[in-house]
């Protein structure tokens, strides 16, 4: 307790007024203040909203209480979850059957022909891989939850990070741009009497006078159905009579909800990041606070061991979610690479076709450079409490001191892909090199037709 008395008479450790009460409260107090400030209580409006898709199915995300999160296999959101799966996984079966029998030497030099023949089951095979993994970390988040709120009650000292403008506009930013990109992809490839980058929709009736089949062009919401489903999903459907509304409709709504969970997968890691980075954030600025001042062994440990808990937190979340952030770099290294490839060829389009590449191709960058970036940051931020342990006064330099300094320099602290890689600054080039790598492959592959 002198620790915390002595830091807190300090007045460049004091954040704000709510934090000095928060300094006070008792375990279980602090609990109720962060059912109100805490991690959870600001990613909870995204989760929830990722709930109704379906694609994180949490019981009970909504509530501010961690301590009543759950998870059922018969609960409906896990059952529509499950009837999710099923569902990409059906296409994903068509989809790479197609590639299997259309991934051949003349798609991969023909101009988009690679796209053409992958981007189907590229897709919606993310989204199978991304919604199970979903599933399987919504049965282990409500205990992931509860682990985080006991190491926010322990740094209750420190106050609680202030996230909620930060991720409310992060997720209503990346996902108004992402909407807006899939309606233009929708509009450009379905709009009545539009030509068709993806595909040669014109459809061969299979009758004894081999009539052409016209799409409904009509501006109805049946018509755009129509052409949305054989425009955009044209490996799904043998021949026009296999075409029904009702498939039309369920097409529709899984590539919506395709398109949600790719999104998706690529704010969680940013909120997620972001939280965890704010963590560090508030030791660090406390120790700053106690810059060159005279620290007893115990303030020192505390120190330390607030730290550990924050390093072992990074760690328990990593082995939940390192295959998350691997599908995210790795589908978004594709994209970027068939959008850019896209983008060269729709030169010779029409001028709107040319600008939503742009605009696609653009957006792209800027979600997987902001990934990176949010997720970097638990790295950047876990960095900076090294100079401030070598600021210690030098009758103030105990064991503990050298123990926090050891650890500090010897444990490395960062979200990975798979275990194989850290999400690091660094990255970034890395990722802009085998974007680099795969376009210049690309354009050669296309160069030799």
């Amino acid at each position: 307790m002198s620790a915390v008395h002595d830091i807190r008479r300090n007045k460049h450790n004091s954040v704000s007024p709510s934090m000095l009460s928060a300094q006070e409260y008792s375990a279980r107090e602090f609990n109720e203040y962060l059912n109100k400030t805490g991690v959870h209580y600001y990613i909870r409006y995204v989760l929830t909203f990722a709930s109704i898709f379906g694609v994180f199915p949490v019981s009970s995300i909504y509530r501010r209480d961690v301590y009543k999160l759950t998870f059922r296999w018969y609960y409906p959101i896990a059952i529509y979850s499950f009837l999710l799966f099923c569902g990409f996984a059906s296409i994903e079966l068509f989809s790479l059957d197609y590639t299997i029998r259309n991934l051949n030497q003349d798609n991969l030099t023909a101009k988009g022909g690679i796209k053409k023949a992958t981007s189907g089951s590229i897709f919606y095979g993310n989204a199978c891989c991304a919604l199970w993994m979903f599933i399987k970390l919504a049965k282990k988040w409500p205990k992931l939850m509860q682990d985080w709120r006991t190491v926010e009650i322990s740094m209750r000292r420190f106050g609680a990070p202030r996230l909620g403008w930060k991720s409310t506009t992060l997720a209503i930013v990346l996902l108004v741009f992402a909407f807006t990109e899939h309606g233009l992809h929708n509009w450009l490839n379905t709009r009545p009497g539009g030509k068709d980058d993806i595909a040669s929709m014109a459809l061969i009736d299979n009758d004894d006078n081999g009539s052409l089949i016209l799409l409904d062009q009509s501006a109805t919401f049946t018509g755009y159905l129509e052409r949305f489903s054989l425009k955009t999903h044209w490996y799904l459907y043998d021949d026009y009579d296999s075409y029904t509304p009702v498939k039309g409709f369920l097409v529709m709504w899984l590539s919506l909800t395709a398109t949600f969970l790719w999104n998706f997968t690529d704010l969680f890691i940013m909120l997620v990041s972001s939280a965890l980075a704010a963590q560090f954030k508030k030791l660090t600025k406390a120790m700053h606070g106690v810059r060159g001042q005279m620290l007893t062994m115990s303030q020192w440990q505390e120190y330390r061991e607030t730290y550990t808990s924050l390093t072992h937190l990074v760690k328990k979340i990593d082995d939940h979610i390192n295959v998350i952030v691997a599908l995210s770099i790795g589908s978004n290294i594709y994209f970027i690479c068939a959008q850019l490839i896209t983008e060269i060829d729709s030169i010779k389009h029409s001028y709107f076709r040319t600008l939503f590449y742009m605009y696609s191709f653009m957006f792209l960058v800027f979600r997987t450079t902001a990934v990176v970036m949010q997720a970097s940051a638990i790295n950047d931020e876990s960095k900076k409490i090294v100079p401030e342990i070598f600021m210690c006064p030098t009758h103030s330099y105990s064991i503990e001191t050298q123990r926090f300094l050891q650890e500090v320099t010897s444990d490395y602290v960062a979200l990975t892909g798979l275990k194989m890689f850290s999400i690091t600054r660094n990255f970034l080039l890395g990722v802009a090199g085998a974007v680099l790598t795969y376009e210049i492959v690309l354009i050669q592959l296309q160069n030799t037709n």
